[in-house]
């Protein structure tokens, strides 16, 4: 009889100790924090009837390139940890943000496979994923490999060029028109121009290069860019004249011998100015020669004297190298676009 009640005082200790044991592992599970622990633990017992587990907890089996949005917006996203949680235990992903080659620190957490982060300033920054495994106990994983990812908050800078040149005055013909965007940032995602309200056309790229055509004075450009971060640029305006109709011929062209007889002596010659409808008459010219006789075709090879004369200039006077010489010229206009009038008749005189 007392050897029995021995027996089973034995094993009631037996039992007492086991429990003893689960107790001490639960307090010591539950006494672990969140940190980059490894996430691995382990339990042994004297006790032949029970059972220790272990888990490893492994961060994200990878990060995606992080994209630039705008307004600094950072997206991240990455693949699940490859450990399975378990029943009872929850799993959330905590994401760390520092710069280039750490240190990291947490800016926030989440259970989903993507985070969005906008920095307190634009630049470059790196991002690493954390998993981490609640219940019983927190364990963290260690983190996954580092991923590069840019805020940019910076439109890009554009600029508009007629003919490779400025976009101001008078054109007299088609005019290649480039819209060009400078992007410091994420860089040029596309440039965007709609002509005389046509309708938006985007392009792909840093510039856009596009055909102005027809003549009016009110041809308009509206442009902008977009960064590949989606920062756009406020949208401008630009106005290309085209002037295609050249100006009327001076009238009434004519020309008179010189008072005589002294030197200087010289040819005057009278007009009624041209008129251009568009741009406008800029300038008018006289072209002349000495000649014993005057050349029947008016052009500048043939009258290489030029004399440029003001948009309302009615008169001139030429002055000749000897007593009698005969004067021959024509006048032409030109408008504001660099049209240039047919020729006026050829008239001649003596100077005297």
């Amino acid at each position: 009889m007392t050897m029995r009640t021995r027996s089973a005082v034995g094993s009631l200790s037996d039992r007492l100790l086991a429990i003893a044991f689960v107790l001490m592992v639960t307090v010591a599970l539950a006494g672990i924090t969140a940190g980059e622990t490894g996430a691995s633990f382990t339990g042994t017992s004297t006790n032949p009837t029970n059972q220790a587990t272990t888990m490893t907890v492994q961060p994200p089996a990878g990060q995606n390139a992080p994209t630039s949005n705008a307004a600094g917006v950072v997206n991240l996203s990455w693949s699940a940890t490859p450990t399975a949680p378990g029943a009872g235990h929850t799993l959330t992903y905590l994401v760390l943000r520092g710069p280039v080659g750490g240190p990291y620190t947490q800016i926030g957490s989440t259970s989903a496979l993507a985070y969005s982060n906008t920095p307190p300033s634009d630049g470059t920054y790196e991002f690493v994923i954390q998993a981490q495994v609640a219940g019983g106990g927190t364990f963290t994983s260690g983190n996954s490999a580092a991923k590069t990812g840019l805020s940019d908050r910076v439109a890009p800078t554009m600029s508009i060029t007629c003919n490779a040149g400025s976009c101001a005055g008078w054109f007299k013909a088609t005019v290649s028109v480039t819209v060009s965007g400078v992007d410091v940032g994420s860089g040029m995602g596309s440039v965007t121009r709609n002509v005389d309200a046509a309708g938006q056309v985007s392009t792909g790229g840093a510039s856009a290069t596009l055909n102005v055509s027809g003549e009016s004075a009110a041809h308009t450009v509206a442009y902008f860019g977009t960064d590949v971060a989606g920062n756009a640029s406020a949208s401008a305006n630009q106005t290309v004249k085209i002037d295609l109709t050249a100006p009327t011929t001076p009238g009434a062209f004519a020309a008179a011998n010189g008072a005589c007889c002294s030197a200087p002596y010289t040819v005057s010659f009278s007009w009624t100015a041209g008129t251009d409808a568009l741009s406008g008459v800029a300038s008018q010219t006289l072209h002349w020669v000495a000649a014993g006789t005057c050349p029947t075709t008016a052009t500048p090879a043939n009258f290489p004297n030029a004399v440029p004369l003001g948009a309302a200039a009615t008169s001139t006077t030429v002055t000749g190298s000897a007593f009698l010489q005969r004067i021959c010229g024509y006048i032409e206009s030109a408008d504001n676009a660099g049209n240039t009038s047919a020729p006026s008749a050829i008239k001649n005189a003596f100077a005297l």
